[in-house]
């Protein structure tokens, strides 16, 4: 039901509202608002109107047969598009398991719809936005609301996403609703994928419509894409939500300053005024305290955690 039509049959049942000028009064409307969502209320036969007065009925059995025809409705626009999409193919140049968007509205819908129909999990690549004068990064419309629903989601995010700190503060709040993220250096675009069925894959273009999108279905370009996430997946370091750590001491702060500056370890243990040996084996120590597989990972760690 729309939000005023769940507001009025609240007001009606929890309040003991029964006349139109007390319902339009709780819902902040006018009396033909008021007599229109009692009317659309006694359509799926959730209030039963006799002139001017009204009682809701119970709900259970009413709004159960309106969600069995939103399913038939459902199962029959699947149906008909995949009988559409066959006409397409016989009939076009183009094959059934791509589609092409060429305008930035269209490819954000596409986007957008793609997080709002998920069932089961998104994968995703996501190097922020671009093309010519993009806008502030901000949350995937949608990605929220399948999360808290259960949908599960595993994002790999390009590293120089980290350098913005109200990005680093959107991933973290992802995290917090559950969302599984990581980071890599060279995740190359923006890739979403549902359910293992349909993939986004988004790319800049010139001019005003700053982004094209291409979707695909099920196939073997599909499977590639899915295949390409996973190995980024592996590859990421992972983001936590809450890095629960108390900060390095100076020695350490010292140490990292000097590997993102690119020393040798043999200079680092120069400057530090201890044996290379050691230098390498306290560089071991933070990556395994960071779980960094490699010193790439390390940086990124500590960048995260504002140690640098």
């Amino acid at each position: 039901m729309a939000e005023l039509s769940d507001r009025a049959y609240r007001v009606v049942v929890q309040d003991g509202v029964r006349d139109l000028d007390a319902l339009a009064e709780a819902l902040g409307r006018d009396r033909d608002s008021a007599r229109e969502v009692v009317d659309m209320l006694a359509r799926v036969g959730l209030m039963l109107v006799n002139g001017e007065a009204f009682e809701p009925r119970p709900p259970r059995m009413p709004l159960q047969a309106l969600a069995d025809q939103y399913v038939r409705a459902a199962a029959a626009a699947r149906e008909a598009s995949e009988v559409l999409a066959e006409v397409w193919s016989r009939q076009m140049s183009t094959s059934d398991f791509l589609e092409v968007v060429t305008t930035t509205a269209q490819a954000m819908e596409v986007m957008a719809r793609l997080h709002a129909e998920a069932d089961n999990d998104v994968r995703a690549l996501s190097i922020g936005p671009r093309g010519e004068s993009p806008p502030q990064p901000s949350p995937q419309p949608g990605s929220h609301e399948a999360m808290r629903r259960g949908v599960s989601y595993r994002v790999v995010y390009g590293a120089q996403i980290l350098h913005q700190r109200n990005v680093m503060a959107m991933i973290q709040d992802a995290v917090s609703l559950g969302q599984s993220a990581r980071v890599f250096p060279d995740v190359p675009c923006n890739l979403h994928i549902a359910d293992g069925k349909r993939a986004v894959l988004v790319a800049p273009m010139p001019g005003p419509e700053r982004v094209h999108a291409a979707v695909f279905f099920e196939g073997g370009f599909l499977d590639s894409l899915i295949g390409v996430f996973e190995t980024y997946w592996t590859l990421g370091v992972p983001i936590t939500a809450d890095p629960r750590d108390q900060g390095p001491s100076d020695d350490i702060r010292r140490l990292l300053s000097l590997l993102g500056a690119g020393l040798t370890d043999a200079s680092i243990a120069r400057e530090l005024g201890v044996s290379e040996r050691t230098v390498n084996r306290r560089i071991m120590a933070l990556q395994d305290t960071l779980a960094a597989r490699s010193r790439f990972q390390l940086g990124v760690q500590a960048a995260r955690r504002g140690w640098l």
